[in-house]
Formats: C-alpha cells, structure tokens, sequence
C-alpha cells in the first residue's frame, strides 16, 4: 500500500512530463532516428541504396570543401537571417498595432492570419504570377500608363539579390511572429496599461519596459523557428531564385534527384551542414537567454 502511495504521488509529481512523453517518443524515433540514419550516409555508411561503394569515410564531406559551397552557404544562411530578423521586427510591430486596434477593426486579425493557411509552394506560384515582369503587377501597371512597356517593370523574381524569395517568406512569416505573440501582447496590455498610465507612463515607454523584456524569449524563439525553417526550405527558392543564386536546398535536391543515387550522400551532408547551423544558432541563443536572466532580465 505505501509502495502504490507512493507512485501514485511520483506520477502526480510529474503528470506535465507524461503529457509529452508521446511526442518526446516520437522526436526519439523518428526525428533523432533518422537524423543518426542520414548521419551515417553522409559520412559513407554502406546501408545507402546507391550501387556506388565509396571506401573512403568523410568523402561527401571533402566535396563540400569549395568555394561554390561556401558562398551558396553564406547566401543560404544570409537570406534566412534576413528574412528572421525583418519578419520579426516586423511581426512585432504589427502585433503590437493590431493589439490596440483589434477592439475596434476585428477583421485586421483575420486579414494577417490568411497566409498562414496557405501552402508554401501555392504562395510562391502566387507571387511569381504577380510579380514577374509578365505578371498582374506589370499588366496592371502598363494599363494604366505607370510603365512604357511591362519589360520596365522592375524585376522581382529570378532576380540577383532575391528579392522576390524575401518578400514570399515575409508574406508567410510574418503573419506566424505576429499568431505567435499577440495573444501574449493583448495579455500584458491588459495587466499593464492601467498601471503605466497610473505612473504617467505612456504606451511606447510600456511596450519598451513592461512588454519587450517580459515578451523577449518567445519572441526571439518565434525569430530562430523562422530562421530554422528558411535555412532549409526548397519551395520558394526553387520557383523564385534565379538558377546562380545558390541556394543549398535546391542544390542538394538536385544533387538527390536528378544525379543518380551515388550523390545521395552530397545531398544529405549538405542538409547536415544546414541543421548543424540551426542547432548551434539556437544554442547560443539559449546560452544568451540564460545570461539575460542572471542579469536580471535587462534589456536596455
């Protein structure tokens, strides 16, 4: 009796760890499993399905070595820190705007949350049908006498610094910072704005004291899922890049498919690269968040 008392007490005691232990099963199956798995194939493991047998280990790992790889890894990596940090800023900003004004226009919250329910690749195909030089943007510009011809519409897709492939993922991102936080925002505004107005406080002088420090780890979390995400995706770079821009998704997918399967281990050691990057982005951005709360959760 005093042994079931017990463990009846030890299960209450950690029930919140038993809600996540299917999807802590599953991340160890199939997550760690499969990374270990791709791991092994990169590193020249013999249970790939490739008819090609390399004795030497860390041979896709050698091919990396170049100046090609290098540089589609800065502009890989580059174009997803941009597009993290402006879709956070911006995410922030707006779910700030849309916390004083949803009282009055509800239907802005639904206008952002639209894009979130569409597909990645549908919202490339959209953007390369409205803004290319052939597109509705260019049509509707030419009729109306804004270009002489719709070849003078400025080029926004394939174009050399991406531009259309930013403006797609901030389509998508930003309306995902702002579902992220807001519901937070609205929360602390409540709790906080009679205060900082009994003080003689105003809302920017709230949102920079009260809401930033308090909102500051889900928020630059929100910004590292971004990142995570852009540093690996092949839709919108696939369909919105020009063919020398040289993004490693797109590569290491043409490398998989389109080379036979001999290159299946390139392509798999270009994504281990890519999320190496993201598991070392979001350690130091735990390390810093823990430093920020020894400090006393300071910001400015």
């Amino acid at each position: 009796m005093w042994r079931m008392n017990k463990m009846i007490h030890q299960l209450n005691k950690h029930k919140g760890l038993l809600g996540i232990l299917p999807a802590l099963l599953f991340m160890l199956i199939f997550f760690v499993g499969g990374a270990f798995h791709s791991l092994n194939i990169s590193l020249g493991g013999q249970d790939s399905m490739s008819m090609v047998v390399h004795q030497e280990k860390f041979w896709a790992y050698r091919e990396l070595i170049n100046s090609t790889f290098f540089r589609s890894l800065g502009v890989t990596v580059g174009m997803a820190a941009v597009v993290a940090v402006l879709s956070g800023t911006i995410g922030l900003l707006a779910a700030l705007y849309l916390a004083e004004r949803s009282k009055h226009w509800k239907w802005l919250n639904i206008i952002f949350q639209l894009p979130v329910g569409i597909p990645h690749l549908l919202s490339a195909y959209l953007f390369m049908q409205v803004l290319m030089q052939s597109g509705w943007y260019s049509r509707i510009a030419y009729y109306f006498g804004w270009i002489d011809s719709m070849e003078a519409f400025p080029v926004l897709v394939h174009d050399q610094w991406g531009t259309g492939v930013i403006m797609a993922y901030m389509w998508k991102e930003v309306p995902f910072i702002v579902l992220l936080i807001s519901p937070f925002i609205v929360k602390l505004i409540s709790d906080w704005k009679e205060q900082s107005i009994a003080l003689g406080g105003s809302f920017s002088q709230t949102v920079r004291w009260v809401i930033v420090p308090i909102l500051l780890p889900i928020w630059v979390g929100g910004m590292w899922v971004v990142f995570a995400f852009t540093i690996g995706a092949y839709e919108i770079p696939a369909l919105l890049a020009r063919t020398s821009f040289g993004s490693i998704p797109v590569t290491a997918f043409q490398e998989y498919s389109q080379f036979g399967l001999d290159r299946q281990a390139v392509a798999i050691a270009m994504n281990m690269v890519l999320a190496v990057i993201s598991f070392v982005v979001g350690s130091i951005l735990i390390y810093l968040q823990l430093q920020w709360y020894n400090r006393g959760r300071r910001v400015w």
